[in-house]
């Protein structure tokens, strides 16, 4: 059985987190980048053994998830770029009553893993949620996930168990 937890974060009283030391910088996504984040997202998610044994279910809702962000009047999504190399990306659902508005969770590249990357990621989507008039932002992600041990209990996240399927197609 796969356990799921769902966190929250309230959005209105963030703390600052410091910016990236060039050549890195955190920012929003370029419409010409789709492909560039689909690349990070899929390697991303296929590094972390946590998702191995629905890695296809997963590339597919990331797959379909990508396609509606970018296709979208605005784009949500944030990057991190090294130079012009878009290494680390996640995808954001700015819809008041979604039930995850973290779509694809910050995601990095394995090789840039470990630098606090992911977390400065976490950090600007959580900004920019709020920033887009999300109060109570979440974000779905399997127990035993990276994202779930390392990531998302920073900036005041809580978390709470899961009920349903966040990779069914009407799961976010």
């Amino acid at each position: 059985m796969i356990s799921w937890l769902c966190f929250e974060w309230q959005t209105h009283n963030l703390p600052n987190f410091d910016s990236l030391a060039a050549p890195l910088l955190v920012r929003a996504a370029k419409k010409s980048e789709e492909e560039a984040v689909a690349k990070v997202l899929k390697s991303a998610f296929s590094a972390d053994p946590a998702w191995g044994d629905v890695n296809r279910a997963v590339a597919t809702r990331l797959a379909a998830s990508t396609e509606a962000v970018f296709s979208a009047e605005e784009t949500h999504c944030m990057v991190i770029v090294h130079g012009s190399r878009v290494i680390g990306a996640s995808l954001l659902s700015v819809a008041a009553d979604a039930p995850n508005h973290l779509l694809s969770g910050p995601s990095i590249l394995h090789e840039y893993r470990n630098r606090g990357l992911a977390s400065a990621l976490l950090a600007a989507s959580l900004d920019h949620l709020s920033q887009n008039d999300i109060k109570l932002a979440r974000g779905i992600t399997r127990a035993n996930s990276l994202a779930a041990r390392f990531v998302y209990l920073k900036f005041g996240g809580s978390a709470h168990p899961f009920d349903g399927d966040p990779l069914a197609a009407d799961g976010n």
